[in-house]
This record gives structure tokens, C-alpha cells and sequence, in this order.
């Protein structure tokens, strides 16, 4: 082959090796192409502006992961709809929520400001501005000074100017009074409970207001048996001025037993004829609950006259004082007369029987 021949040859492969390197380059670029796709603003943002979604688009960028960026979707614009730029953002640069913050509402016309603090104790699956939530009276346990009042639902509402534990709103003097009133009186926070997709706010509220009382109730009773029983234990003292006596009375008049608290008719045992000595009859002296009274036995805190009464008594009687119950809605006067009369009648027939003091 002459040699004019095989350089004409030598060339057209080398122009064939040299596009089919340029072709292949093209067709397997983009496989191993490694730019993603970020946020990027579209235009020159100045620090305090309000900003909208077209104030931003898409960038293929080659980045490193380490770098804070927000993923390019279609709907990312939108999260920054209304939002207030918090420093200076240059068109093309990557943008992070970090550089806006929520455009902050204030009080329009006669309007009011009111904090409304929020519990989110019992939202356990969190709860987000405009979500529609109940708000709910903590309540207040009862205990010794009261019976407190069960939690209760006040009212449904949507969460607004919602930062994550309190609302911050925005309202006529009316409205504003109205959440004031209410907050003092919860105990200046409300709690937040979430409702479903479909949930009935009344009947959600009127299932957990039954409930918490219930549950109320049965804790208002639980304080009040514990108080009684403290109040059964406890010591008694003396009070200011007060002197301490126990006494011991005789309870063979009552035909079983006598117990703490009743209501019984005090009686003089009388004294038998003996000799010359007539004696007296058996005679009721009064009325008496019995207070602080176990085995025979009533103790007694009392000024320093009726201190001395007490202790007295059973040596001016001679015997114990006798105790006889008052059946329940009996006339005490009209007892105490029926039985003074036959005692009376039965203590003259020991007279004449004995002779004493003829």
C-alpha cells in the first residue's frame, strides 16, 4: 500500500477515535453526574423583608453534605411563605430556615395583647400552630382547706401565634377580658388536648368532662375519709385557759353499751335510807354528748369553774354520776321528769320501809 495511503487512513481513525471519545464523554456525563439539587434565592433579599415563595427557586449545585442546605422540592418555597428575612440574603445562595423567622402579629385599633400559657402535658403526640386543639381547666385536686374542682373542657380553639408552649393574641376588650378572667381563675395556664381528623369537639369534651369528674369525685371522698380518720386520731389538748379532768361514770343504767358521741341524761345515783339518814332519791341533773369518751371514762377540757365542777362531783355525790342514753327524738324534759318522779316515788318507799328519820 503506498505510504500516501496509510497516512489518509491513519487520520480517519484518528478523527473517528476522537469523536467517539467526545460522543461517549456526552452520553455518560450524566450518569456520573454528583450536583444536587438545593433552595436557592432567587433575588437579592434585604435583612426585615417579608418574602415570598417565587423569592425563591432551584440550583444544581456540587456540595459538600456536611453543608447546612435545604433540599430542592416543589413545595419547600412554600414553608417560607410570609416569612421575615433575619439577615441579608444574596440571589443564588443557598437559603436555610435559620435565616427567617415568622412575621410577628401586634394589636390593631382598641385591640389587647394577652399571653395565653399553654400545658401540653396531655398532647403527647405534640401540637402545631393552626391545629385545632381543646382547651382544658387544669382543675385542682381537693385536699384539707378544699374540695378543689374536677378538670374540665373550657373550650375548642385553634392555636394561634403559636410558639410551642404559650399563644400570643391579639383581641377587642371584651374577648380580652373574658381569657384574663379565665386564666386567673385555672391558675394562669390551660392545658391543650389535640383532636383527631373527624373528631367531634362536644362529644370528645362531654366524654373526658365525665370522666374527670368521676375521677374527681372519687378523690374528694378518698381526702374527706382520710381527714376524718386523722381527726378520730388525733390527741385532743387543751385549749387556752383550759384545765384537763377525766371522769369516770357509772354505766349500769344502760342495758348494753354506751359509745362515743351519744347524747345521754347525767343522773345523781342517790344514796339508800340508812339509819337516821333518809338519804336522797335518784335524780337527773342534766344532759351530756359524750366527747372523747372510751371505757367509762369522758375526758374534758374546761375553763377553771367547770374544771372544778367535775372533779367535784363525784365526792359531792358520793358515787360515780350515773350516764343513761337518750333514745333518738325523744322530749328530754319530759323523760327527765317521768323518770325523777318514779325514782322520787320508789326512794319515799325505802324511806317508810326503813323508818330513816322517823
Amino acid at each position: 500500500m503506498p505510504e500516501s495511503t496509510k497516512r489518509i487512513l491513519l487520520i480517519v481513525a484518528g478523527v473517528f477515535v476522537l469523536v467517539a471519545s467526545v460522543m461517549g464523554f456526552y452520553l455518560t456525563s450524566d450518569a456520573f453526574d454528583e450536583r444536587t439539587p438545593v433552595l436557592v434565592a432567587a433575588r437579592d433579599i434585604a435583612d426585615g423583608e417579608t418574602v415570598s415563595a417565587a423569592d425563591f427557586t432551584s440550583a444544581l449545585v456540587l456540595l459538600d453534605p456536611a453543608i447546612p442546605h435545604e433540599p430542592w422540592t416543589a413545595t419547600a418555597p412554600l414553608f417560607y411563605e410570609g416569612m421575615v428575612a433575619v439577615q441579608p440574603i444574596a440571589a443564588g445562595s443557598l437559603v436555610r430556615f435559620d435565616m427567617v423567622r415568622e412575621a410577628e402579629s401586634g394589636a390593631e385599633g382598641s385591640e389587647l395583647e394577652v399571653i395565653v400559657p399553654l400545658d401540653l402535658t396531655l398532647a403527647t403526640q405534640g401540637v402545631f400552630d393552626g391545629d385545632e386543639v381543646l382547651l382544658v381547666d387544669p382543675g385542682q385536686p381537693p385536699g384539707e382547706d378544699g374540695e378543689g374542682r374536677p378538670r374540665q373542657v373550657v373550650r375548642a380553639f385553634r392555636l394561634t401565634n403559636f410558639d410551642g408552649s404559650r399563644m400570643r393574641l391579639f383581641l377587642p376588650p371584651e374577648q380580652w377580658a373574658e381569657w384574663d378572667a379565665r386564666l386567673e381563675e385555672v391558675g394562669g395556664s390551660l392545658m391543650v388536648m389535640p383532636l383527631g381528623d373527624g373528631d367531634d369537639a362536644e362529644e370528645v369534651a362531654r366524654a373526658w368532662d365525665a370522666l374527670w369528674r368521676a375521677q374527681w369525685a372519687e378523690d374528694v371522698e378518698a381526702v374527706a375519709l382520710a381527714v376524718a380518720e386523722a381527726a378520730a386520731e388525733a390527741e385532743p389538748v387543751a385549749g387556752p385557759g383550759e384545765l384537763e379532768v377525766i371522769v369516770s361514770f357509772d354505766t349500769s343504767l344502760v342495758p348494753t353499751s354506751v359509745d362515743e358521741g351519744a347524747l345521754v341524761l347525767l343522773v345523781d345515783p342517790g344514796a339508800e335510807p340508812l339509819g337516821n339518814d333518809p338519804g336522797r332519791p335518784r335524780e337527773v341533773l342534766g344532759s351530756l354528748v359524750l366527747e372523747n369518751f372510751a371505757d367509762g371514762q369522758m375526758r374534758m377540757f374546761l375553763p377553771p369553774e367547770e374544771w372544778q365542777y367535775w372533779r367535784s362531783l363525784p365526792t359531792e355525790l358520793g358515787a360515780e354520776p350515773m350516764v343513761l342514753p337518750v333514745p333518738p327524738g325523744s322530749d328530754i324534759d319530759d323523760m327527765s321528769a317521768r323518770l325523777n318522779a318514779q325514782w322520787h316515788e320508789a326512794w319515799q318507799r325505802s324511806v317508810r320501809e326503813s323508818g330513816s328519820g322517823s
